[in-house]
């Protein structure tokens, strides 16, 4: 039997069968992310957000690549960003201008959704269709005993709730319609943020979470409450979850009737007008530019070298921070 992964996060296990995933994050902005880092993060819990520097390492090098970097010494990692820059520089002009970074971050964005696509669709398998994939992750639900699915009704129902969602994502991305999934389709499947024609189970999954009254659109009590999921019981309210309501109420609930419907849900969570992928640009050369040309030089930016790559330094001091956290 193949091993078929299923693409929405939730470290539930059952008995016999593959872990599976729901998408419990707080985070629905579905524009596929630079990194899994917070680009900023309260640290301490006292409404003061700093910037998390591995979010930039991992835009600008991937995951995987931003993470060798943590081996060399500083002097390796200048080194090797040397090299970079000179990719970078596409007209050799030896200055990086906003255009130009912002195509090496789509590419890398891009890269690494190619690269997390073709290792699942390995496991996945050609000619899979949607019963052998239902059966290879969810089959071992058939065994549960009557007991058990009283005991442990959250999980079980989670499970349920979980096959359905991957049962309607896997149709939708079947776009011929053949019960299989080419390869093509398998990203749209994995990635359904990355495609026009997922938009629409993009937002159905969206309201799915929040709508807890069935009604077909997110209420401010509905948002709220699963802002507060990842807050402990014993905790203030967070300022960013005040900013967040205002936010729902100023800006994303567009007609102002007090919920969002499926249009303002699309914009929320599938904004037109937001690229990460320019942001970071901005952002880069902003910290960077010491002159304030609009440009980074090689000099400039191996000056800023840490905020580009890390290296033992600065994993080193990463650690010691985290252990002084303790």
């Amino acid at each position: 039997m193949k091993l078929i992964l299923i693409p929405i996060t939730l470290f539930l296990c059952l008995s016999l069968i593959h872990c599976g995933a729901l998408n419990l994050e707080n985070e629905r902005v579905h524009t596929h992310k630079l990194s899994d880092e917070m680009h900023y993060h309260d640290t301490n819990g006292d409404n003061l957000f700093e910037h998390n520097v591995e979010y930039d390492h991992e835009a600008f090098l991937g995951k995987s690549e931003a993470e060798k970097f943590k081996s060399l010494t500083p002097e390796e990692s200048k080194e090797r960003l040397g090299k970079i820059v000179d990719k970078v520089d596409i007209d050799h002009d030896e200055l990086i201008n906003e255009t130009e970074l912002y195509e090496w971050l789509k590419n890398v964005s891009k890269n690494e959704l190619f690269k997390d696509t073709e290792e699942k669709w390995k496991l996945f398998g050609e000619n899979t269709t949607l019963d052998e994939y239902l059966e290879t992750n969810f089959g071992a639900l058939k065994y549960w005993s009557e007991e058990e699915k009283e005991n442990r009704k959250d999980l079980y129902n989670s499970y349920l709730k979980m096959m359905e969602r991957n049962k309607k994502r896997f149709k939708a991305a079947d776009f011929d319609a053949d019960g299989k999934l080419s390869r093509t389709e398998y990203s749209d499947f994995l990635h359904p943020e990355e495609s026009k024609t997922m938009r629409e189970i993009v937002i159905d999954e969206t309201i799915e979470d929040l709508d807890s009254n069935g009604d077909g659109v997110v209420s401010l009590e509905e948002f709220i409450l699963d802002l507060k999921k990842s807050v402990m019981e014993e905790e203030a309210e967070p300022e960013w979850i005040k900013v967040e309501i205002e936010n729902f109420k100023l800006f994303r609930d567009k007609n102002k009737d007090g919920v969002l419907d499926r249009e303002e849900v699309n914009e929320w969570i599938l904004p037109s007008d937001y690229d990460h992928s320019l942001n970071e640009a901005k952002h880069l050369i902003f910290e960077a530019d010491e002159n304030k040309d609009g440009k980074l030089s090689k000099k400039e930016i191996l000056d800023s070298y840490n905020l580009f790559v890390a290296s033992q330094a600065t994993a080193y001091g990463k650690a010691i921070y985290e252990k002084e956290d303790l």
